[in-house]
Order: structure tokens, then C-alpha cells, then sequence
């Protein structure tokens, strides 16, 4: 289909490239100065940021919209393009989306989110299908046939795109609507943080390595340094009555209707598997893979699967992993520790988010997880037990063969706006970077987001948002992109930002893939 109008179509689900080619060589990106010469000059931090806001650039409306006449999820709808007599798998399947308002009207402009899926219940079989938007009211869902069997589709409207403005308004003019709690010694007082200073009397935590501040308002009775951590505070209630409606549950996360029914695909005369063992380097294709009887099948690579514990012990082996991020990855460790027998916790005498550290005496491999450094949503974190990740990516040491780090990083960063979460990602590219130089036989994991983060002031696109510019901003270097996103957007399991077991472990299984491909 051809865009229609003057702007060009958009393509809601982008997978850029992981390159293989290396960045080793050139230093680090860290910010310039500019000389004072009367012209200012943007710094390359700047520059990058600039470029980023670029790439996740999305569709607004033309203007303030009432609430009867936003993208209503009960009257838009989607139809079969191309309908023929019969379907063969590697073929392509395509279906028009009609945005309508709460009137039945026709929308004459783009920028709703939807996410689309092809799938058979009965086989546990699931695929991401990739939507294109017109940006006249139309949109075209395409969907890769991939298995035999009966399939239908399925396509979610997330958000109108009304609700988006308001989304990407409040994401960069409130990054107050999440506040935190701040505890001190010698006192009961409990004060508000936050990455941006919450008053005019603050305290400010700063971190000579990476740069980065975190901000309290000045307790009464003690001193700054008495600071000994802090918990989730809660949320403010920010929108107009208008924008509240707009986020409604009743108008966003729900199915649009269809008059398209199952259909069956048949299998093809020929079937090869041309896809290549698993290593760094290789890009995330459109689909990057799919369900079938609940096993992942990748498109990156040839991926394997590890049923037994055996299977993972022998993979691991002599090996030493390191696991930086949130409750996602730690949701792998407690997998790990789980499934296999022999891998035991260590009792470090420290509670989460304290790191976490588990060894396998019998096969000589160990697993440490840590959380990463606030913002956190989450019950209490102490001062000394949770560390920026680029500062312990510096101290890891070189010349360790068998090692391996994953990093994840989003999910708590969704509320704030885009330059807080792309000043966090290059402190830690750059110390991938220098990791990497110190030990090039190291291997580099970034987990992408999981969907289904749903809770107040968080959803999909925000995170969809902040995956585009984790995967932007890692593409020139050679190390692996997870895309958990789409593992967890297809499965027959409700969405949920931490995903059901058998999602976990086949996330797992991915992650040992490029570890061990053969």
C-alpha cells in the first residue's frame, strides 16, 4: 500500500539493526565543551540527543481534540486486504485498520498505537505482526506466515493518539508525577526525592564518575550526610479531567473488532533452515521470531533450546555472568537458580535490591545480579547497596575469559523525560566500550524491554519509546540486542512486564543461545 498524503507513512514496531561492525576504536562519546567564540555550538551529547528525539519521532494531532472525537476502540475496526484462496506459510498476510472516533467517524489523521498479533491457540503458536500508520486514519497490520494450522489476528488499540500527546506532554513537563521517599539517621522525617530537585533546599547526592545527582529536600534535624536511602513515594494525580478520559482503561489496551475469521495456513512445498548459529552482530529482523507449542523459534539465529539442567550447566561452565538491571533480569537469576539443582544463592547478609550472588561449586560458573541505580520504584533501597552500572562495569577486571554481562535498563525510567534515560545509556555504553577494549572476549547482552508495564503514569508506547532509543543507541557496537519486547508481546499470556515462566525460560534459552550456539 502506498502512504497517502504529503507525510510519509510510520512504522510503528522499528527493529534497527544490531551492526556488527566495531566501535572499539574510537573513545567514548562524552559530552564537548563549547569554546567562547560568541556562537554556541551544540555538544555531541547534545547532537545525540537531538538525533534520538529524531528517531522516535511520532505523529501528533493537529490539534486539542474533545474526547468524542479520539480513537475510539469500539468503533474502529480492521478488514482482510487481498483476500485469496489459499495461504502458504513464508507468505504475508495483510489487514486494513480504520481509526474511527466515538461518533463512528472516520479519522483523517494517524498517530494511534496499535499492537497486532497473529496467533493459534490450540498450537501455543504467536507472531508480532508490524503496523504501518498513514497518517490519514489508516493503518496496514502485515503478518509472516509461519506456521501451518489455523490462525487468527488479533490487534490491540494501546493508545488513541489524543492520549499520546497527553502522554508525551506530561512526560516531559512532570517528571514530578512519581515522587520518592528519602529516610535519614537520627530522625523519623521522611522527605521527598527525585532525579530533578523537589525544592529550593535540597540535598544533592552527586556521583563524580558518572555525573549523575539525586536530589532530597533538606531534612530539618540532620545533616545531608545522615542520607541512608529511599522508597517508592507514590504518584500525583496530573491530568485535566479531559486528559483523564483520554487514559481511561475503558479506551486503551482493547481489542478492536473484525469481521476477518480464522483461516488456515497450508505448508510449504520446500522448507530449509538458512538461519545462522547465534553471535553479536546479527540484526533483529521483522518478525524477530515467534511461539510454536510454546517454544521460541528466533529469526536472528538458529537458537536452541535447554530443557534439562544439564543443558545449562554444561554451557556455563567456567564462566562468570554478570546481571545488571531491574526485576526483569532478576526474574532470569531466580529462574536459574531454580532449574538448576547445583547453582546455589549466597547468603551475602543483604536483602534486595542488594546484589545477589550465586555459585555452581560443581562446574565451576557463578551468577551475580545487581540492581541498577535509582530512580527505583520500589518498597526501600539503601545507599550502599545499589550502585550505578557504569561505575561497577569499570570494575570489572580484563583478560577474564568466559565472561559475560547483561544489562537491562528502562522500565523505571519511562516517566521521566527521553534526556534523563539517554544520559544514563551513554555513562553505560561508555563503559561497555572500555570493557570491551579491556577484555575483547567478553560478551555484551542488552535485554530490551518487556511489555506489559500498564501501572499509573506508565504504558507501552512510553516504553516502546525508550526500547527505540536503548536500540539506537547500542546499534554500532558489537554486542547482542535481547528483544525480549516481542517475546512478550505475542504469547497467549496476558501482558505483564514480568512475564509467566514459560516466557522467562524461553528468554533464558535465548540468552544461552548466544552463549553457547553450537
Amino acid at each position: 500500500m502506498k502512504p497517502l498524503g504529503e507525510n510519509p507513512p510510520l512504522k510503528l514496531h522499528i527493529s534497527p539493526q544490531n551492526k556488527s561492525i566495531s566501535a572499539l576504536e574510537k573513545e567514548p562519546q562524552t559530552p564537548n565543551t563549547t569554546q567562547g567564540t560568541g556562537t554556541s555550538y551544540p555538544t555531541a551529547a547534545e547532537q545525540e540527543l537531538q538525533t534520538l528525539m529524531k528517531v522516535i519521532e511520532w505523529p501528533a494531532p493537529p490539534g486539542p481534540t474533545e474526547y468524542n472525537f479520539s480513537t475510539s476502540p469500539l468503533t474502529t475496526e480492521f478488514q482482510l486486504l487481498f483476500p485469496r484462496g489459499a495461504y502458504y506459510v513464508g507468505e504475508y498476510v495483510e489487514v486494513l485498520i480504520t481509526a474511527r472516533d466515538h461518533g463512528g467517524r472516520p479519522k483523517a489523521y494517524g498517530g494511534d498505537y496499535f499492537q497486532a498479533k497473529l496467533h493459534s491457540p490450540t498450537l501455543k503458536a504467536g507472531v508480532t505482526g508490524s503496523v504501518t500508520d498513514h497518517r490519514n486514519g489508516t493503518y496496514t497490520a502485515s503478518f509472516l506466515l509461519l506456521w501451518p494450522g489455523q490462525v487468527e489476528i488479533s490487534i490491540i488499540l494501546v493508545h488513541s493518539s489524543e492520549a499520546i500527546a497527553v502522554l508525551k506532554d506530561k512526560r516531559e513537563t512532570r517528571p514530578d508525577k512519581v515522587y520518592f521517599n528519602g529516610y535519614f539517621h537520627g530522625t523519623g522525617e521522611v522527605v521527598e526525592c527525585n532525579l530533578n530537585p523537589p525544592a529550593r533546599n535540597v540535598c544533592e547526592y552527586h556521583d563524580a564518575y558518572t555525573g549523575e545527582s539525586w536530589f532530597c529536600i533538606h531534612p530539618k534535624q540532620v545533616p545531608c550526610s545522615a542520607y541512608k536511602g529511599t522508597a517508592t513515594g507514590g504518584s500525583r494525580e496530573i491530568h485535566t479531567p479531559e486528559e483523564a478520559r483520554l487514559l481511561d482503561k475503558s479506551v486503551k489496551e482493547k481489542l478492536i473488532s473484525s469481521k476477518v475469521k480464522p483461516f488456515v495456513v497450508l505448508s510449504p512445498a520446500i522448507s530449509v533452515d538458512s538461519r545462522a548459529n547465534c553471535s553479536s552482530g546479527l540484526p533483529n529482523p521483522e518478525p524477530s521470531g515467534f511461539y510454536y507449542q510454546d517454544i521460541w523459534y528466533s529469526r536472528v539465529c538458529k537458537n536452541r533450546a535447554f530443557p534439562h539442567p544439564d543443558n545449562v550447566t554444561k554451557c556455563l561452565t567456567g564462566k562468570i555472568m554478570y546481571m545488571f538491571g531491574d526485576s526483569t533480569t532478576k526474574q532470569w537469576f531466580e529462574f536459574l537458580l531454580r532449574f538448576v539443582p547445583s547453582l546455589q544463592r549466597q547468603d551475602l547478609h543483604a536483602q534486595f535490591p542488594a546484589p545477589q550472588l550465586a555459585v555452581d561449586m560443581s562446574n565451576k560458573f557463578a551468577i551475580q545480579w545487581q540492581m541498577h541505580e535509582k530512580p527505583l520504584l520500589i518498597l526501600y533501597g539503601d545507599r550502599q547497596e545499589v550502585h550505578y552500572v557504569a561505575t561497577e562495569l569499570e570494575r570489572i577486571g580484563s583478560n577474564k575469559e568466559g565472561l559475560l554481562v547483561v544489562i537491562n535498563c528502562m522500565a523505571h525510567f519511562v516517566t521521566f523525560p527521553v534526556k534523563v534515560y539517554v544520559r544514563r545509556l551513554q555513562g553505560i555504553r561508555d563503559s561497555v566500550v572500555r570493557l570491551m577494549k579491556r577484555n575483547p572476549l567478553a560478551k555484551v547482552f542488552i535485554k530490551s524491554a518487556n511489555t506489559g508495564y500498564v501501572y499509573t503514569h506508565s504504558s507501552d508506547w512510553l516504553s516502546l519509546q525508550l526500547d527505540l532509543v536503548m536500540r539506537a543507541m547500542f546499534s554500532g557496537l558489537p554486542v547482542t540486542i535481547l528483544d525480549t519486547w516481542q517475546m512478550t508481546s505475542c504469547h497467549y499470556l496476558p501482558r505483564d512486564i514480568h512475564p509467566g515462566p514459560v516466557i522467562v525460560k524461553n528468554e533464558v534459552d535465548l540468552l544461552l543461545s548466544f552463549i553457547c550456539p553450537t
